[in-house]
């Protein structure tokens, strides 16, 4: 589906206090019918104030161009979490690029810590990273937390059932620079098809006419989640303009230790067997150990 068609949902009924619950049940009919259709859709009415996400865009722009290679390598993965910090990406054929990753802190149960656990590395400089990115985080995650209300209305499924298993996201921030093209031969930027293993998705966007929108999509979490009734829709990113480009997706998961079962009835055979419930910690670890080939950044 073109980019251009994708519904555009205002969430600011289903926020607001004084709204009635028929103006909160028809946002979640459309959010409901996104997921079913598309896996993809815009969101605007999210709450989110957009001096801050000008401000978390303007963080990350500024860390990849000004930010010394020997400070990027100060934050690089390290060997045993292989999650949070600073990793290059090269990949002629899927694409490459470079990036910043943060994600809810996880207390070490391993010693050393395995994939997952640990705490994140922040940029020195400026002195309010932290605070900003902090801040940012915990808006989106009760973004997050509503939009999961949202489909837990529509699909007729006790909101708490839902909530229970999100209200400590294994959330990821994740800063993203795509490099400048030089070449109609140099080495594609971007990143190869992929699904997620997250719930959902949410990446500032300036495809539309609206400022302060949000691309959302589904990951395999919520196909999980609905037995595959809403869409985890594999996807990709090219970059192939002469100018770096700078993105900043938010990632919604389940709480680490969170068992996701299907919460719709059983469907055929086939789906069934498909979908059997997960402990998200374990499905988040296979992915990590699979896409660690692609990084060139860990920490010696």
């Amino acid at each position: 589906m073109p980019m251009e068609t994708l519904p555009i949902i205002d969430f600011a009924p289903f926020l607001s206090p004084t709204s009635l619950p028929q103006e909160r049940r028809d946002v979640a009919v459309e959010l409901d019918q996104a997921c079913r259709n598309a896996g993809f859709f815009y969101l605007k009415g999210h709450g989110v104030p957009q001096d801050l996400l000008d401000n978390i865009r303007q963080l990350a722009i500024d860390f990849f161009e000004t930010t010394s290679e020997e400070d990027k390598q100060r934050l690089a993965l390290r060997s045993d979490d292989k999650a949070r910090g600073y990793s290059k990406h090269v990949d002629a054929e899927k694409g490459s690029h470079e990036a910043l990753d943060f994600y809810r802190p996880v207390e070490a149960t391993d010693s050393p810590c395995g994939i997952g656990q640990g705490v994140n590395q922040w940029p020195a400089k400026p002195e309010t990273f932290r605070s900003a990115v902090e801040s940012y985080v915990d808006r989106m995650e009760r973004l997050g937390r509503a939009v999961i209300e949202g489909l837990a209305l529509a699909l007729g499924v006790d909101a708490g059932l839902f909530v229970s298993r999100v209200d400590k996201s294994f959330w990821q921030l994740r800063m993203i620079c795509y490099g400048r093209q030089t070449s109609p031969v140099s080495a594609k930027a971007g990143i190869g098809e992929h699904t997620g293993e997250d719930l959902t998705k949410y990446i500032p966007s300036d495809l539309t006419a609206d400022s302060g929108v949000f691309l959302c999509n589904l990951g395999d979490m919520l196909a999980e989640w609905t037995r595959g009734a809403y869409k985890s829709t594999a996807h990709r990113v090219v970059h192939n303009s002469d100018t770096p480009r700078v993105s900043i997706p938010f990632f919604f998961d389940p709480n680490w230790d969170a068992i996701i079962e299907p919460v719709v009835p059983s469907g055929d055979e086939e789906t069934d067997g498909r979908y059997v419930g997960v402990r998200y910690r374990d499905r988040y670890v296979g992915a990590m150990e699979e896409a660690l080939g692609t990084v060139v950044a860990l920490a010696v």
